[in-house]
């Protein structure tokens, strides 16, 4: 098991998850015991070509659940899987929301329309902005490697080698 820090923890989760285009973000409710998860679409995938600094930025509304949970409890936690690919990730941090006008300009794009119609003016329309912490990830040879690996297995007996897991702390 691979267990990195720093700039590095961070560079090697931002190359398994900068092409992944929808992840899963779970906040927990006022209890803190259960927990709720829905897609979420990173507004920062589009900076991909620079240093990831553990930050990352997702549109919402100020009156949805997620918004009302991350104010009571700022734990959350991203997952991120691609098949194709044999990455998975999961990314726990904190969350909090922002309402800075100027972020909201910075980030926004009209592909936002579908789930804001008011547009970047929407007076519930805020930013979450998630504070990577920690990370485990999984990543494998890939499917093809992946199928022989397996098929090996059942000639052998031998258990497969499925990749690599690791920790990453992300913190600075």
């Amino acid at each position: 098991m691979d267990t990195l820090h720093g700039a590095e923890a961070r560079e090697k989760i931002w190359s398994l998850i900068k092409d992944i285009r929808v992840a899963q973000m779970a906040t927990t409710d006022d209890s803190g015991r259960i927990f709720h998860a829905r897609p979420m679409i990173a507004q920062n995938l589009k900076d991909s070509h620079d240093e990831f600094d553990g930050t990352l930025w997702f549109f919402t509304s100020d009156d949805s659940r997620k918004a009302r949970e991350i104010e009571h409890n700022s734990h959350a936690l991203l997952t991120y899987a691609d098949n194709g690919k044999q990455a998975y990730v999961s990314v726990s941090g904190q969350a909090y929301i922002e309402r800075d006008r100027a972020v909201i300009d910075e980030y926004w794009n009209d592909a936002n329309k579908a789930w804001f119609p008011e547009g970047k003016d929407d007076p519930h329309l805020v930013l979450i902005r998630f504070e990577a912490e920690d990370a485990e990830f999984w990543h494998g040879p890939g499917p093809v490697i992946m199928g022989l690996a397996y098929l090996k297995t059942l000639v052998t007996g031998d258990q497969p080698d499925i990749g690599k897991f690791g920790k990453a702390n992300l913190q600075h």
